[in-house]
């Protein structure tokens, strides 16, 4: 191509030049600039298919030659997939929905905590010499304020002034009145979250290429059974974490950091799994086996173990006040659910293209929900 005068310059010459994009239309209208930082999308794609390709060759055991070329397939399968931006677009719908649930599957174990751990004398008994030795306000609530402290704090040094509901009167028999401040957060909450989760029902029937996606009503249904499935998981599992807590605290008469940073790590590893395994078998409208998802739990689960002891240890020596306690809260909490629907979604990916290749190319449906077209 020519410019006015009439020096030859090629596409290399003019994308070297340091001039403004729109000059380029002077010699030729279709000439698409060089991204400069092509280079990020290479590591981005090379690290993307590295933690694929590990959890393949770990997962999926290949010991002829036709059997390995298989399963570069799936890796190539998972990765295109992955990266599309019909992917990206799903998960990244989901993460505020699910960012919403996060305060509605907490008012769920809060609610559980009262109602059922509260009114348990032996349960309150077992706790009781942790409770003085946490220095307590246990007026309203003995196994809520457990919760925020030994739980939720671990995780989020001061997070727990953000979950307070002193404000609800156990001693009232729980009159209605006593639930309504925290219900006009909780409810609504609760209504976008089985919403959202019902979107990933949706998102499950989409890549496993189901024949229906399912109705409105339908996915948000099974999506409120999604929220009260994870939050009953959160409530098991966290009490069982206090009770190994207090356990540890009657025998040694103190908190031995080993034994709790064991056991806390150990309640971190079966919440997650359990959940994930809830998940990714309840979560499709069609008929999964865990054989078939198992696979899929260590891809989502390993990532997110690994951020929640990055954030432990990190939050021994940070100090969320100075930049704001709640900017901290609301930051940490984002950032490990968006961890958490990325790595989830790429369990969920890695188990679809096995299933595909390994076990069937359609899926069957789950009778309870065809019936009512879910």
């Amino acid at each position: 191509m020519k410019n006015l005068n009439n020096k030859i310059l090629n596409y290399k010459k003019i994308t070297k030049r340091k001039v403004p994009k729109i000059i380029y239309k002077e010699y030729y209208e279709n000439i698409i600039p060089r991204n400069p930082f092509v280079f990020l999308e290479k590591i981005y794609e090379f690290f993307i298919k590295s933690i694929i390709s590990v959890f393949a060759n770990i997962l999926i055991i290949s010991r002829t030659e036709n059997a390995k070329i298989k399963r570069k397939r799936v890796i190539l399968n998972i990765f295109e997939l992955f990266n599309s931006k019909q992917y990206n677009f799903i998960w990244l719908s989901i993460t505020f929905y699910m960012l919403i649930s996060f305060v509605a599957v907490i008012f769920i174990v809060n609610f559980l905590n009262l109602v059922i751990n509260d009114n348990i004398t032996t349960f309150k008994n077992l706790v009781s010499n942790l409770v003085k030795k946490q220095e307590l306000n246990t007026q309203y609530s003995t196994f809520q304020p457990l919760f925020n402290n030994i739980v939720f704090n671990k995780f989020i040094p001061g997070g727990e002034i953000f979950l307070s509901l002193d404000e609800i009167d156990v001693s009232s028999n729980f009159k209605l009145y006593s639930w309504i401040p925290g219900s006009v957060i909780a409810l609504p909450s609760l209504y976008i979250s089985a919403g959202g989760y019902g979107k990933l029902v949706t998102a499950f029937n989409t890549i496993y290429y189901h024949k229906k996606t399912g109705t409105f009503i339908g996915n948000k249904l099974k999506g409120l059974y999604l929220v009260l499935g994870i939050s009953f998981l959160l409530w098991f599992f966290s009490t069982l974490y206090i009770f190994s807590q207090a356990s540890i605290y009657n025998n040694h008469q103190t908190l031995s950091y080993g034994l709790s940073d064991f056991a806390y790590l150990s309640f971190i590893i079966l919440f997650f799994v359990f959940s994930f395994l809830f998940l990714f078998k309840e979560g499709p409208s069609f008929k999964l086996s865990y054989k078939s998802i198992y696979r899929g739990v260590f891809v989502s689960f390993l990532p997110s173990l690994f951020l929640v002891i990055i954030y432990t240890y990190l939050n021994k020596i940070l100090n969320y006040s100075k930049y704001g306690a709640a900017v901290g809260f609301f930051f940490s909490i984002g950032f490990f659910i968006n961890w958490y629907v990325y790595f989830m979604f790429l369990g969920i990916v890695f188990n679809s293209s096995y299933y595909k290749s390994y076990v069937s190319s359609h899926t069957i449906p789950k009778k309870i929900y065809s019936l009512f077209v879910f």
